[in-house]
């Protein structure tokens, strides 16, 4: 907490430039609180405590105390060429190890780099030092392949229909956040270029745009909007206060959104701050606004009011979804909810060629609610922890998370560029969390509903019932929809650990996107 008090201040006007990795060089303004909306300071590690239902959500997102070099131009002509190596390796500042990467800001790591640079005359390193960690960080192209999704068509070639929808066109993606990143679509359009991703348009939403919105064209391409939402719960032209942290949780929203399903549309949703009573008012906003995928990737400590909430969850047409958590073993809102998809993490290796390899990551989220009954859905798995059933006691059994996981571990993270305020230039780091796996399995339920729609039928809406009814159910269909992660652990419980079939971790696992597509498609 010490680290951002020097942030809490309201002098905006205290610009440190800090030589960085590659010889950067970023400006940044220290006394952004002062400025609008608070730090987000990264709260002690732990589980998510109870909540009531005007607590603050908290962002998922972790970030490795490292400053990245700029990746290589080797994926800007879209040939996606990164799929084939490794991933970029970077050892972590000495001076940054001991930072905790749950809610770290490019802020806090600004301020302990230049408390801890060198003096003159003053080694970097040591002599007995203990070796500075080595985190590996991997690109949108390197994702792809990992996770089998389809690699993007040639620069300049011509798309049929199916190639569209394998990227998302004619789909919603709703990112549900709080506060306001002002530089969330410039970033995106440098991390557009610097990966080959095709562009997106902006189009704004004001309070004149009709609701709900028209549906996107399928064949369409990416458009990114942003809705500041007002205090009737409808836009406005008003954007929120700024916030450092969850200004990393909309970067990362939005880019890792975007690399899943690159045609798909954006609806960025700014809530004015982190309540649960703001932030259900976005999903609310989420829902006027027609059907789509929404990603939430924040959390709060489920309490007894959790199922009241249910049926924010239940439009139709549309899918959610929603983090874990980033502190170990635990259970928290949304993703608790029956109605939501729950994402948690993992640790991925992948040398760019032959199979990834993943464990769960040790602070992903997962456990048995003490409220949510269990869905019909997981009542085809066998879920650690479970108390035995007797005969007319299975009510007492109560709703499993994870559902589903990506990769979450920030020192195997993925490339996030981030402008900070007062920034000179955008700066790269590694991005992870259960944060950025929602987004990215938002893409994918976006690109199974684009291949759904080619073949006239409706979007899938509550996703469970085919992963867990005819997909994971299924003997001779589950491997090849998923990599079953069966090593790991989140916490010393007996039920932290991952193993054969479900867990609490990682659900069913991670997913083998060709042949998952393919079967939510055929669904």
């Amino acid at each position: 907490m010490a680290l951002f008090r020097i942030f809490a201040g309201g002098n905006c006007a205290r610009l440190f430039a800090l030589p960085l990795a590659a010889g950067l060089v970023l400006g940044l303004v220290l006394g952004l609180a002062g400025c609008g909306g608070g730090t987000a300071a990264r709260a002690a590690a732990g589980a998510f405590a109870p909540a009531t239902a005007e607590a603050d959500a908290r962002p998922t997102f972790h970030l490795a105390a490292a400053v990245l070099d700029e990746p290589p131009d080797v994926d800007a002509d879209g040939s996606g060429s990164s799929a084939y190596i490794a991933p970029h390796a970077q050892l972590i500042d000495r001076a940054l190890a001991d930072l905790d990467s749950a809610r770290l800001t490019p802020e806090a790591i600004a301020e302990r780099l230049l408390a801890g640079a060198p003096r003159p005359g003053q080694t970097a390193s040591p002599a007995g030092a203990a070796p500075a960690p080595l985190i590996t960080v991997f690109t949108p192209a390197q994702i792809r392949a990992a996770y089998s999704l389809p690699p993007l068509p040639a620069a300049g070639s011509g798309l049929t229909a199916a190639q569209a929808a394998s990227l998302g066109s004619g789909q919603t993606i709703y990112l549900v956040d709080a506060y306001d990143n002002p530089a969330a679509a410039s970033d995106l359009a440098t991390f557009n270029a610097k990966f080959g991703l095709p562009g997106c348009a902006t189009v704004p939403i004001t309070p004149a745009t009709k609701l709900p919105l028209a549906a996107a064209a399928r064949g369409s391409g990416c458009t990114f909007s942003v809705a500041y939402l007002g205090g009737n719960g409808l836009p406005t032209t008003s954007a929120p206060p700024y916030n450092a942290g969850w200004a990393i949780e909309i970067a990362m929203d939005v880019q890792w959104a975007h690399a899943t399903a690159p045609l798909a549309r954006i609806v960025l949703l700014e809530a004015r701050g982190a309540a649960l009573s703001q932030l259900t008012a976005a999903i609310a906003l989420a829902n006027r606004m027609g059907a789509g995928v929404v990603s939430m990737s924040f959390g709060a400590g489920e309490g007894s009011w959790v199922g009241s909430y249910d049926g924010l969850f239940s439009a139709a047409g549309s899918s959610y979804l929603a983090s874990t958590g980033d502190a170990g073993a635990g259970v928290a809102w949304p993703s608790v909810s029956a109605n939501v998809l729950a994402v948690g993490g993992t640790t991925l290796s992948y040398t760019g060629t032959g199979a990834r390899s993943e464990t769960a990551w040790t602070r992903t989220g997962g456990g048995l609610s003490a409220y949510e009954p269990e869905p019909g859905y997981q009542a085809s798995v066998t879920v650690p922890g479970e108390p035995t059933a007797r005969p007319g006691a299975k009510s007492t059994v109560k709703r499993a998370v994870a559902d589903v996981a990506f990769n979450a571990d920030p020192n195997s993270g993925q490339y996030l560029v981030v402008t900070s305020p007062g920034a000179k230039s955008p700066a790269w780091y590694s991005a992870g969390g259960t944060s950025i796996g929602a987004p990215q399995w938002a893409g994918i339920l976006s690109v199974a509903n684009a291949q759904r729609a080619l073949e006239g039928k409706a979007p899938l809406g509550l996703a469970q019932n085919p992963l867990y009814q005819n997909i994971a159910a299924v003997t001779g269909l589950y491997p090849g929809a998923f990599l079953d992660v069966t090593a790991g652990r989140d916490g010393s419980c007996s039920s932290c650990a991952a193993g054969a079939g479900y867990d609490l971790p990682t659900g069913l696992g991670t997913p083998n996107a060709a042949n998952l597509l393919g079967l939510l498609a055929a669904h």
